[in-house]
């Protein structure tokens, strides 16, 4: 078992064509409370990730503490997007907003939408690392869940952030029924955003 990756809540390991996400013990929590979280997160993660199906990783096998997933093979999409010609990143950017419509349709937001949890699986975007996900209905969850990928992407991309948001936004309204209410409540939270900077000036 060779881990490839290390976060705040789990470890994450490749075994046999597979990877193994395992969340970890906490020793500052009392250990009860630590176990009972553990179980219910990863239990969370994994019926969310098969309420998505073919968007992200397939689940093969869950127990109380790891999610054992197909093993996606391919880069993460910040490792390659600005080395893509303009036609490339934009049918990406535009298969990714697809795939987060579909998931805000079925009222579930990922919480940590970055380039580094998205990879290029056969000229397609999967979404990975839903740790931070949650279900719910409301807009404004979907709405935030877009301006933290904006701010991502300006974070990492900067030189052609708006180019690849605008491709994501074409996707993202495709068959799309919450398009125009996510797209009006995103000018909310902009509006805010710039409001909160602006008192901190």
């Amino acid at each position: 078992m060779k881990l490839i990756g290390n976060g705040a809540e789990a470890k994450v390991y490749f075994d046999k064509g597979s990877v193994i996400k395992r969340r970890i013990e906490k020793g500052y929590r009392i250990p009860e409370i630590d176990k009972k979280l553990r179980i219910r997160r990863t239990r969370k993660e994994a019926k969310i990730l098969e309420k998505l199906g073919n968007t992200c990783p397939d689940v093969i096998e869950v127990t109380d503490h790891e999610i054992t997933m197909s093993y996606l093979e391919g880069p993460m999409v910040k490792d390659v997007v600005d080395d893509l010609v303009k036609s490339k990143s934009s049918k990406l950017f535009n298969s990714l907003g697809n795939n987060v419509a579909k998931m805000h349709l079925l009222n579930i937001v990922h919480g940590d939408l970055t380039t580094s949890n998205m990879m290029v699986v056969d000229e397609k975007v999967k979404l990975i690392d839903f740790g931070l996900s949650f279900v719910t209905d409301k807009i404004e969850h979907k709405a935030v869940d877009l301006h933290l990928f904006k701010q991502a992407l300006e974070s990492k991309h900067y030189l052609h952030f708006e180019r690849y948001f605008e491709s994501f936004l074409k996707g993202y309204k495709l068959n799309n029924s919450l398009y125009s209410e996510v797209m009006e409540r995103l000018e909310s939270v902009e509006k805010r955003g710039r409001y909160k900077r602006k008192l901190g000036a």
